[in-house]
C-alpha cells in the first residue's frame, strides 16, 4: 500500500519488523523479497511517483574534487530512483574484480564472485534481461550471425553484455508493491536523522519528515539504508546523536573512497583501412530470443596481473573522425603518430572507442557535510571531493595504447588517443560514468571497513547498508546489476536472521 506521508498526523508513530530507506533498485528489490511473509515492511522515498524540481533540490551539494557530474542532475528523488534514467548495461563484476589484488592499495572483497551466482542469475529476471550466458561468446556470434574480432586473447578479448529495456523499478513494480498486505510505501518521507540507542546496541529509530514538513517516527527490529552511493554516507554522518563522528564511523571511513568510473568518450578515434568491415557485434544492440545483447573488449586478465593494470571496457562505435590519420600496414610505434605529424580532417570511416576504466581506490576521494550549507530541512548539504591518481592515468594510457597496436596489428588500420600526445595530463573530455561507489565500503574488519560481509555495519547491530557504496572495488561493469544481486543475498541473510 502506497501512503503519502503529507497526510499523516503530526508526530505519528510507524512500526514494523523492517523498514528500508530509499526506493530504489536495491530498496524495492529487497521490498519485493518480504512480500507475503510474516514481517511488516516499511519502505521510505522521499519523492512520489513522479520528478519535482523542489524534492530534487535536496540533491544539491559541492563539487570540491574533480568535476564532472552536478549532483542535482544524475541522481533521482521520486519512486524507483536512480533507475528512471539508467542505461540498461549489464554485466557481472569479473572474478579478479573481488580479489585484493597486491598493485591495488584497497582493493579486495570480503565475499567471492562465486557468492553471488546464484544472485546474479535471479537478478536477471528482476532485470528482464531473459538468460544472457555472459560466458559464451561462441553462441552469441552464433545467434547474431556476426564474426568478433580475430582478437589477441592474450591481451584483449571480446565479452558479452546483456540490455535491459532498461527496467524502471518504479513503474513495473509498482502495482505489485501496491497489492502488498505486509508492505507500506511512504511518499514524500526524508529520513533525517537514524537514532542510536543511547546503550549503543543498535539503532532505537527514525527521525522522518514528509516533503511538507510534518515529522514523524519510525521504529523497526532491523533498518536497510539504500539511499546511494552519495545519500547512504550523508545519512551516516548526521546520525549522530550517540556516535558524535556519526554512524558506523568509528574510524573515520564513511564518505572516504568515493569512486566512479573514468569515461572518455572517445578514448581514441581508430581511422581504418577496412571501410567496409561489419562491427554490428559491438556497436550494435541485437535483440535476440528472449534477450538483447552487445559486445564489448576488455583487457585478458592474465595481463592485467602480469602488467599490474586495472580492468577496462571498451566499446565500439561509429563516428566521425576528428583526425586523419596515417594508413598502412601493421605498426609497432605509436610515436610514429602521436603528435609530431600534422593532423588533417579524415575523410574515411572511423570508428570512436568508448573507454570505461575500473578506478583505484583513494581514501582521500569522499563525501563530506558542508559547513555552510543547508538544505531546506536544514540539513547540510554535501560536497564531493573526486578524486583522480596518476596511477589512473597510466591504466587509461595503457588501454588506448593496447586497443591501438592490436588494431594495428589486424591491420584494420590506425589509431589516434590525445594521451598519445600527453600521457602526463588528462583529455579535456574525461568525465564520470556517474556510478557513486565506494563511500560505506564492504570489509572483513572494522579499520578497513563500514560494512560486514553482509552489509552489516559494524558495531551496529541491526542496520543495514544496500547498494552501491559497500563496494570495495568497481570493475568495468556497470553496477546495477550487482546493486541488485547483493539487494537479493542481503534479503536473504535478514530473513534468516530474523528472530
Amino acid at each position: 500500500m502506497f501512503i503519502d506521508s503529507r497526510e499523516l498526523e503530526k508526530n505519528q508513530l510507524l512500526q514494523a519488523d523492517l523498514c528500508i530507506i530509499g526506493a530504489g533498485a536495491a530498496g524495492i528489490t529487497i521490498a519485493r523479497e518480504f512480500i507475503g511473509t510474516s514481517k511488516k515492511v516499511i519502505l521510505l522515498e522521499s519523492g512520489g511517483f513522479e520528478f519535482n524540481q523542489d524534492i530534487q533540490d535536496l540533491n544539491r551539494g559541492k563539487n570540491t574534487g574533480h568535476h564532472s557530474f552536478d549532483l542535482h542532475v544524475n541522481r533521482l528523488r521520486f519512486f524507483g530512483g536512480t533507475t528512471n534514467h539508467w542505461a540498461g548495461h549489464c554485466r557481472p563484476l569479473e572474478a579478479i574484480d573481488f580479489e585484493k589484488k597486491p598493485w591495488v592499495p584497497y582493493s579486495g572483497w570480503p565475499i567471492n564472485r562465486s557468492d553471488l551466482n546464484e544472485y546474479y542469475f535471479k537478478a536477471q529476471t528482476i532485470l528482464e534481461l531473459g538468460e544472457p550466458d555472459y560466458g559464451d561468446l561462441g553462441a552469441f556470434e552464433k545467434a547474431t550471425n556476426l564474426k568478433a574480432l580475430e582478437l589477441d586473447n592474450k591481451r584483449l578479448q571480446s565479452v558479452v553484455y546483456g540490455q535491459s529495456p532498461p527496467t524502471r523499478f518504479g513503474k513495473v513494480y509498482r502495482q505489485e508493491l501496491e497489492n502488498a498486505a505486509n508492505i507500506d510505501i511512504y511518499l514524500y518521507a526524508n529520513v533525517l536523522t537514524i537514532n542510536a540507542h543511547p546503550s549503543l546496541s543498535g539503532i532505537k529509530d527514525l527521525s522522518v519528515t514528509s516533503f511538507t514538513g510534518q515529522p514523524f517516527t519510525v521504529q523497526a527490529n532491523k533498518y536497510i539504508l539504500a539511499t546511494g552511493g552519495i545519500e547512504n554516507p550523508r545519512l551516516l554522518l548526521l546520525s549522530n546523536n550517540v556516535y558524535p563522528q556519526g554512524l558506523g564511523n568509528q574510524n573515520d571511513l564513511v564518505g572516504r573512497f568515493f569512486m566512479d568510473h573514468l569515461l572518455l568518450r572517445p578514448g581514441l578515434d581508430l581511422s581504418f583501412t577496412h571501410p567496409g568491415l561489419n562491427l554490428r557485434l559491438y556497436h550494435g544492440i541485437h535483440q535476440l530470443e528472449g534477450r538483447k545483447q552487445f559486445a564489448v573488449m576488455t583487457i585478458a586478465q592474465n595481463l592485467l596481473r602480469a602488467e599490474k593494470l586495472a580492468n577496462f571496457r571498451a566499446h565500439l562505435y561509429r563516428t566521425r573522425p576528428r583526425y586523419q590519420l596515417p594508413i598502412g600496414g601493421v605498426f609497432s610505434d605509436i610515436d610514429d603518430f602521436a603528435g609530431e605529424n600534422p593532423l588533417k580532417p579524415a575523410r574515411n570511416n572511423s570508428i570512436g572507442v568508448h573507454l570505461v576504466l575500473d578506478p583505484t581506490p583513494n581514501p582521500e576521494s569522499r563525501i563530506t557535510l558542508s559547513q555552510t550549507d543547508v538544505d531546506r530541512f536544514n540539513q547540510p548539504r554535501v560536497n564531493v571531493k573526486w578524486l583522480i591518481d596518476n596511477t589512473d592515468l597510466n591504466n587509461a594510457y595503457r588501454a588506448m595504447e593496447l586497443i591501438a597496436l592490436e588494431f594495428g596489428r589486424l591491420g584494420l588500420g590506425r589509431g589516434y588517443s590525445d594521451l598519445f600526445k600527453d600521457q602526463h595530463h588528462w583529455p579535456n573530455n574525461l568525465e564520470a560514468g556517474k556510478h557513486h561507489c565506494g563511500t560505506t565500503r564492504m570489509a572483513d574488519t572494522p579499520q578497513l571497513g563500514v560494512v560486514d560481509a553482509d552489509c552489516k555495519v559494524f558495531g551496529v547491530d541491526n542496520l543495514y547498508i544496500a547498494g552501491s557504496s559497500v563496494f570495495p572495488t568497481i570493475g568495468y561493469a556497470n553496477p546495477t546489476f550487482t546493486i541488485v544481486a547483493l539487494a537479493l543475498r542481503l534479503s536473504d541473510h535478514i530473513k534468516s536472521n530474523f528472530v
